[in-house]
């Protein structure tokens, strides 16, 4: 009997040993958490949510993350308002993150959630926006729905920042809680600068000529 107490106490020894020593590498599920993890947008220097979600190859045939409401043109300091929408006809739980940046990969403008569905993110001098889940009764995957679409604004920057260059990642999750058989896409836009519009000053001397 004290043989085997001995053998079983070596045992868990052991195995205490090589979790200290060597733990197994933890996993974010990032579709039931509040809001994705920071930097995982695919833009440059960004991780990709791949690296936790599993299973299925970067942007599988018959899904898509698209950005809409992007100008072609931006104006300096105006506001627009853009979306983000994911789908997959096989997946029913919804997530994304999405980051402006200019040509030097640094932060373009600022990013402002106009709902409790969407949340900002601040790392590393940057704002990035994702799905919120944390707000009771504001379910931002949209669990059992057949497609995932948040809306938010972006205010561009001031004149002479140039190319501003919109990243998002999507993720299409099976809605099981974990992380395999997510499919993950992402996706990239770009707005050229545009000019700001000139306003003439009015006098009442050219009121008068409009009339003669």
């Amino acid at each position: 009997m004290s043989r085997v107490v001995l053998l079983s106490g070596i045992a868990v020894i052991a195995i205490a040993a090589w979790i200290i020593l060597d733990p197994p590498a933890p996993r974010e599920v990032w579709a039931t958490v509040p809001s994705p993890p920071p930097a995982k947008t695919n833009a440059p220097g960004d991780g990709i949510c791949t690296e936790c979600h599993g299973g299925t190859p970067l942007n599988e045939a018959g899904g898509s993350v698209t950005i809409g409401g992007v100008p072609t043109s931006y104006v300096p300091t105006q506001t627009y308002t853009l979306t983000v929408t994911v789908q997959h006809p096989t997946q029913r739980r919804w997530g994304f993150e999405l980051v402006p940046l200019r040509t030097n990969n640094t932060m373009a403008g600022a990013l402002t959630s106009t709902t409790q569905l969407t949340a900002t993110i601040p790392f590393n001098n940057k704002t990035y926006i994702g799905h919120n889940n944390a707000v009771a009764g504001q379910d931002g995957t949209f669990l059992g729905a057949a497609s995932g679409m948040w809306t938010f604004s972006w205010t561009a920057p001031g004149p002479g920042v140039g190319t501003v260059t919109f990243y998002a990642a999507g993720n299409a999750a099976n809605g099981t809680g974990g992380t395999d058989g997510d499919k993950i896409y992402t996706t990239s836009v770009s707005a050229t600068e545009g000019s700001m519009t000139g306003v003439d000053a009015t006098t009442w001397g050219k009121i008068k000529m409009l009339y003669r």
